[in-house]
């Protein structure tokens, strides 16, 4: 498979191995959805929006001790299978930014011995209190590239009360599937940089820890 290059602005998920579940599960692995309502964790019951589309509500999870996760959806999609996600990333933790993204540029870094897709960049704000990044991953199967999927993130360190810190992520995720990834590929070298634009102005949703029911 050629490998298409592409620079990627990204802010660098971390050592908790912060990612959606195509990250953590090598991209693209079934996931079932619950029938239940989602429970809010973080106070960002939602609806989002991003880049005119609007995201519900679709899992959320407190997997650690200090980490929480909720995944949005629009209308009609579902976690199996999705065209595009915002994702809220949790961490209480009091660990520096800048450290945190050197662990996950280790991590893409490895991921890219295997993944001949997989390219990233980190850009921090002038003030260095706040990392974006976007950075491409892939799955193959059978030989050919099943799922691609483009990731922006944003990075900023939020007090929780008490001299608690945390850091939240808050993330784009885009994506395309089998005889869609060659276009999807020429689409992305001409969207990007909007796309990494638009992450970096928008609002970024008001993180509380909520009681659990």
């Amino acid at each position: 498979m050629k490998l298409i290059f592409l620079i990627v602005t990204i802010i660098a998920v971390f050592l908790f191995n912060c990612g959606n579940k195509a990250e953590n599960q090598n991209a693209g692995k079934s996931v079932t959805n619950s029938v239940d309502e989602p429970e809010d964790k973080i106070g960002v019951r939602g609806p989002l929006n991003f880049n005119g589309a609007e995201f519900k509500l679709s899992w959320a999870d407190h997997p650690r001790e200090n980490y929480f996760i909720q995944e949005y959806l629009p209308e009609g999609e579902n976690l199996n299978r999705f065209n595009q996600m915002l994702t809220v990333h949790l961490f209480l933790s009091d660990m520096e930014l800048k450290d945190a993204v050197k662990q996950k540029e280790s991590e893409l870094s490895a991921r890219k011995q295997t993944d001949p897709l997989c390219n990233y960049e980190i850009s921090k704000n002038q003030d260095g209190n706040e990392y974006l990044a976007d950075f491409l991953l892939s799955e193959d199967k059978d030989g050919k590239t099943s799922i691609a999927e483009f990731n922006i993130y944003h990075y900023r360190q939020i007090d929780q009360g008490n001299g608690k810190q945390a850091i939240a992520v808050y993330a784009f995720t885009k994506r395309a599937y089998d005889d869609d990834v060659t276009e999807f590929l020429k689409s992305l070298k001409n969207i990007r940089k909007d796309l990494i634009g638009k992450m970096a102005k928008t609002d970024k949703p008001d993180i509380k820890i909520m009681q659990s029911k």
